[in-house]
């Protein structure tokens, strides 16, 4: 390997994924100068969007007016994106989004522009890239999801691209994060093909291997490699700008100063990974492997406090029903997603008649009023419910514990197998490699079925509109004829939060159970049920 390798740092606009790209003037004060010290051949100072919608910071729009304010490196390319979907469904066609976008390149602080496209919208891409041509601008294409494609897909669009005579750097990206080394040659014999210009390779980090993908790709004959400072990208994130800087320097494959970028790396950018928390894990080691596409992922992280099973188990959705494009309607599909039916043998007729229903969740109410709870189970005998494997309740006031969602199952086998108490769950539900260690657990099999917007019940199980474990038990306590559900440790989310929303859900719909057992809250709840207190002495 002796040819020269040039480095585009995209942080600004990969990055903003995560702070909707709005950087205090400071930070990128800073950034701008080290880039320009440390050497690097580019920048992609941000995107060029026409989406209007929500609020987006500068870097999503990286107008001229904006820019021609910034200190730019003046021996730095600056460059932007813009996403070929966007300009291809102009209302007035893709050359009149170019028109609208860009002015002449002689009169714009930015020489690159690179069209991210997809596979399948190559061919329509044509008019457009030419058009930037025209207008002065070198242009970059930016192949997205080049992953698991076949050498015939690739030799295609490399074909078509060299056609256009248009674009003067043609990227592949791992835009799914489960690119290999053995896989980088193969992609660059394939472009070579039909493309006899320089080629390019955007990296992901999902599987940790981003920096090693970039130096086989170098090996293989590509010439542009992209980065960002501390990985800072979309998901787990990019290669990281300055291991390259140091990797390529050591190996003389280009004339960098990594030092420029430290300070920047271990002060400034280090705050905003503490605060957003990109970076490689098992969740977007599994997107990758799986083909999904990151986002899901860097949403279901994104502050939005779901529990470990629902992750796994929206994963596994993804994975079976298709998750490589991003859309939010897959990605509620996938967090509420219905389980598998399981039939019950269990019939719970009569196990209750007449008496409460005790629902125990892991709330901090049930913490905070954890002795009232305990005389009150001593005054007036319920039905005492733990839902899943809640081990700081004492496990000899408790009935019998209650499990219905699978990947939670397989999360708390270990406990649910040491409480010394029944199990009441859907067998179907419990995952094979862990059935075994229930073979000495008495288990009181009721059954479950999810179905959207139905509450209904049986003698041996339930339909409910979700498989949170909630429902399931309140459906247990009408089959099994109890006189009130009664709930401790209730408390309730944000009203953001998407468990929130779950439980409202099984709520609005639970009037449909018919024999209704009423709903009364004796902790603090954010819930719309009844509210009364267990210290109350006539409860």
């Amino acid at each position: 390997m002796s040819h020269k390798i040039s480095i585009l740092d995209c942080t600004l606009r990969d990055g903003g994924y995560y702070n909707h790209w709005d950087y205090s003037p400071e930070l990128v004060a800073f950034y701008l100068s080290a880039m320009g010290n440390a050497r690097v051949d580019a920048i992609e100072i941000g995107f060029r969007l026409l989406d209007k919608k929500g609020f987006k910071g500068p870097y999503a729009y990286s107008t001229d007016e904006f820019l021609s304010k910034l200190s730019l490196p003046k021996a730095v390319l600056i460059g932007v994106m813009v996403n070929a979907k966007d300009l291809l469904v102009y209302e007035s066609g893709p050359e009149a989004a170019v028109g609208k976008l860009f002015q002449p390149q002689n009169l714009s602080p930015i020489g690159l522009v690179r069209v991210a496209a997809h596979f399948q919208e190559v061919e329509q891409c044509g008019p457009l890239v030419r058009r930037l041509r025209e207008k002065g601008y070198q242009v970059g294409f930016n192949l997205m999801q080049s992953g698991g494609r076949s050498r015939e897909e690739i030799e295609k669009v490399a074909r078509i691209i060299s056609g256009w005579n248009a674009v003067d750097i043609l990227y592949f990206a791992d835009s799914l994060g489960n690119m290999n080394p053995s896989s980088m040659g193969e992609i660059v014999l394939a472009l070579r093909s039909f493309w006899k210009g320089p080629i390019g390779f955007h990296a992901h980090d999902n599987m940790g291997l981003a920096l090693q993908n970039c130096l086989v790709a170098a090996e293989s004959g590509v010439e542009w490699l992209d980065g960002t400072i501390l990985g800072m990208g979309r998901g787990a994130g990019n290669v990281r700008t300055e291991h390259l800087l140091i990797e390529l320097q050591r190996k003389g494959l280009g004339d960098f100063y990594p030092d420029a970028v430290f300070p920047l790396a271990l002060e400034h950018f280090e705050e905003l990974r503490q605060k957003y928390g990109w970076g490689m894990n098992l969740l977007y080691y599994l997107s990758a492997s799986y083909g999904i596409h990151p986002t899901y992922v860097q949403e279901l992280l994104g502050g939005q406090s779901y529990e470990p099973h629902h992750l796994i188990s929206a994963l596994e959705f993804l994975k079976k029903e298709g998750g490589r494009s991003y859309s939010q309607s897959q990605m509620k599909r996938a967090v509420l997603k219905p389980q598998g039916a399981s039939e019950g043998t269990w019939i719970a007729t009569g196990w209750a008649k007449g008496r409460d229903f005790l629902l125990i969740a892991p709330g901090p109410g049930t913490t905070r009023y954890r002795e009232a709870i305990l005389q009150f189970i001593e005054r007036t005998n319920p039905v005492v419910i733990c839902l899943n494997a809640n081990s700081s309740f004492p496990w000899e006031k408790v009935t019998a514990y209650a499990a219905c969602h699978q990947a939670r199952l397989l999360l708390d086998s270990e406990a649910l197998c040491s409480l010394r108490k029944p199990l009441i769950a859907p067998l179907g539900a419990i995952p094979d490699p862990v059935q075994s260690k229930f073979s000495n657990v008495e288990i009181l099999n009721y059954g479950l079925q999810v179905e959207e917007g139905v509450f209904r019940t049986s003698s041996t199980g339930c339909t409910i509109p979700s498989s949170l474990v909630a429902a399931y038990v309140m459906a247990l306590a009408v089959s099994s004829g109890a006189r009130r559900t009664l709930l401790a440790g209730f408390d309730g989310f944000g009203a953001s939060d998407p468990r929130q929303a779950e439980m409202m859900h099984v709520l609005n719909c639970y009037p449909q159970i018919g024999r209704e057992v009423p709903l009364l809250a004796v902790t603090p709840t954010s819930y719309p049920v009844t509210q009364s207190s267990v210290y109350a002495p006539d409860l």
